[in-house]
């Protein structure tokens, strides 16, 4: 494989795998190998590198195939050095392949998978240390099966930051559907209704949650407070799908010359996670404080006054964030910080250009009051 090709001494355990390929097991061999560590490996510290399974070895699933290639081999095969074998040509002749070899085009692919009756893994108990056992433990452990969900969301969410951004990411990231939701109750006998919405009794989903229950005043009310937020610092509120909410953090707004906005994509990263967060938080009360009491349901006032709450706190920390005497290198950019609220504030006329000290300063929308209070 090509990432095993891509360490010290892999060129020279890969050119005596190929030779072994294309030669009968029964057919005496003599290789010439001019490392001295790869003839050491292979003769006297043979038994040790096993016994550890070949834990530190940068070459370590090439030399496993190697190993159990020549134990296939049923003739004699013998290890010499190059500097000290009688036959010189062919030396100069496999330098000349090596030689060749680093200026190809295509990369050489090895099959690695080994005949059980010749594979030995696993390290002998009275051999290895703590971190030689940890490392082990890691190494065996079984990846799990890519599971329908996670490979839909992967796809849903590369597909929309590369809309926005012009450029897709890399999938480094996991998303699984972890969230025990819809189709999660579906496989536990009796409780397959709380797969439902509590709101509209359609399958739940996140998405559902989030954005597409029609019943839900929380996503209702707290998209609407966000885009209008929004339009007090930009021209256009962008579209948000489950799937850039999920990658909001890679989201980036630039202006018509294609410059980053620094300002304005941390600001819309604050409000699509802020929003998202506090809806199904917001959802949790619902379904498990009030146990799906609608008459404890909160009112779209209620919805409102929280998400102003959680936006006005986001604030505070930003600005916290910014006192380089406590938190050093660490601390935030206090013209980031002002970029990123500047245009949004309460009465913000009448503070001076460097607000970040200031008490009492607040997003310039205002909390509505509870009903009865009206005067």
């Amino acid at each position: 494989m090509v990432q095993y090709l891509a360490t010290p001494g892999a060129g020279e355990v890969g050119a005596i795998l190929s030779a072994l390929s294309s030669l009968p097991v029964n057919a005496p061999l003599q290789l010439m190998v001019k490392s001295p560590s790869l003839r050491k490996n292979l003769t006297k510290n043979l038994v040790n590198q096993e016994d550890i399974d070949w834990m530190d070895h940068p070459n370590r699933v090439l030399m496993k195939v190697l190993v159990a290639q020549l134990r296939k081999r049923c003739a004699l095969t013998s290890i010499v050095d190059t500097n000290k074998s009688a036959d010189k040509t062919s030396a100069k002749h496999a330098l000349a392949l090596a030689k060749e070899g680093m200026v190809k085009d295509t990369y050489d692919i090895f099959e690695t998978k080994i005949d059980a009756p010749f594979e030995i893994s696993g390290m002998k108990l009275h051999i290895g240390i703590q971190c030689t056992f940890y490392k082990n433990i890691r190494d065996l452990q079984i990846k799990s099966k890519q599971r329908r969900l996670t490979n839909m969301n992967m796809a849903r969410t590369l597909y929309a930051i590369g809309e926005a951004n012009g450029a897709t990411p890399t999938s480094e990231q996991s998303l699984h559907s972890a969230y025990k939701i819809g189709e999660f109750w579906d496989k536990i006998l009796h409780y397959e209704n709380r797969g439902k919405c509590g709101l509209c009794s359609l399958p739940e989903s996140m998405d559902h949650i989030l954005l597409e229950c029609d019943a839900s005043s929380a996503s209702r009310v707290i998209w609407k407070a966000a885009k209008d937020l929004w339009l007090k610092h930009e021209n256009s509120w962008p579209d948000i799908c489950f799937s850039s909410i999920l990658r909001c953090n890679l989201i980036t707004v630039c202006d018509s010359y294609g410059k980053e906005k620094v300002g304005a994509t941390r600001l819309l990263k604050i409000l699509i996670f802020e929003s998202a967060h506090l809806i199904w938080k917001l959802r949790c009360e619902r379904t498990i404080k009030f146990g799906g009491d609608r008459e404890k349901y909160h009112s779209e006032n209620e919805i409102y006054n929280k998400w102003i709450h959680a936006i006005n706190m986001r604030l505070k920390f930003d600005r916290l964030l910014t006192d380089s005497m406590r938190y050093g290198k660490k601390a935030s950019k206090i013209d980031t910080v002002l970029k990123t609220w500047s245009g949004l504030l309460k009465n913000e006329d009448d503070l001076p250009d460097n607000w970040i000290r200031q008490t009492g300063v607040l997003v310039g929308m205002t909390p509505r009051p509870p009903p009865g209070r009206l005067r």
